[in-house]
């Protein structure tokens, strides 16, 4: 079953998120971010999200986003629906930002607000969004950046006609929710969970109907999905254990090394270096991706032994 059989106009189901790819220049790999975008599309996930927390979206100047937007719809051309993150550091830049979404042709657009603001300038970001972008809106619930309650998020879509999706990670992610789910479920298409994909049972056994998480493993976790509305729901959580040990591992290095691994992105250059991988991290990685090795979703890009 596709994230699309039983409801054409509902997005649902597995949204990769792609790290920004840098040159070593520290300018946009346009290259790599297109390949990203070509592998969201190839290994079966059902949309893609960027730039976000994974995509780092906070490094990114208005125009070098606003054009490498294009390559991404370039690259999918429709195959996916593709989302563009608006979050910025003020409300008028991220409004500027789902002003380019509409302009390119962005299927919806997901934001937050700006840190070190308040629920009331966060619902009015959200009105202004409604004017600003003519399609649907994903209203993204994060702790640290002025969250709502479910109560609260349910007034706001009643009065913004344009939010049909939200994507809650406030933790405990599962949940807030059954929070958002007992408040506003009947009110948007579609509930998503965060936090890389770790509780994606837990999400759907309380509301969720998709997730977030960074796009490395995209094929495996859409199969989660495939698997969980087929019924199969011991599978769904069998697959979800093998491929748990290494979202736990996840950082902005971690994504970057998986999808070398995976002959995806060439550029390992981050603009912030934080946490590299050491050679113990890189060895226990090894060894923990030989519990995928025979999976047939990953066939098209299987996880290299080396890179040599």
């Amino acid at each position: 079953m596709s994230a699309t059989d039983t409801d054409q106009d509902r997005m649902k189901g597995l949204f990769g998120l792609p790290p920004t790819p840098y040159r070593t220049d520290l300018e946009i790999d346009t290259e790599d971010l297109r390949s990203l975008a070509d592998f969201c599309c190839r290994s079966g996930q059902h949309g893609i999200v960027w730039p976000v927390m994974v995509g780092e979206f906070y490094f990114l100047g208005e125009a070098e986003r606003i054009a490498a937007l294009d390559e991404v719809l370039d690259v999918v051309d429709r195959r996916i629906p593709v989302v563009f993150g608006c979050s910025g550091i003020s409300v008028p830049q991220t409004l500027e930002f789902a002003r380019a979404a509409g302009r390119a042709g962005a299927d919806s657009v997901i934001a937050m607000a700006p840190q070190r603001t308040n629920q009331d300038v966060a619902i009015d970001m959200y009105h202004r969004l409604g004017d600003a972008f003519d399609g649907p809106i994903m209203l993204q619930n994060a702790g640290g950046y002025a969250p709502l309650t479910g109560e609260q998020i349910a007034t706001l879509v009643e009065k913004v006609p344009h939010i049909d999706y939200i994507k809650e990670e406030r933790q405990p992610g599962p949940r807030h929710i059954a929070e958002v789910k007992q408040f506003a479920g009947d009110k948007v298409k579609t509930i998503f969970g965060g936090a890389g994909g770790r509780f994606l049972p837990d999400e759907m056994r309380r509301g969720a109907d998709g997730c977030m998480p960074a796009c490395q493993f995209g094929d495996i976790l859409a199969r989660f999905y495939d698997l969980w509305w087929d019924g199969d729901e011991d599978g769904a959580r069998a697959l979800h254990r093998r491929v748990l040990p290494l979202i736990n591992l996840e950082n902005h290095a971690f994504f970057r090394h998986i999808l070398q691994l995976r002959g995806v992105m060439t550029a390992m250059t981050e603009r912030s270096p934080a946490s590299p991988l050491d050679a113990g991290d890189i060895e226990e990685i090894a060894i923990l991706l030989q519990g995928l090795h025979d999976e047939d979703m990953c066939a098209e890009f299987p996880f290299a032994s080396d890179l040599s």
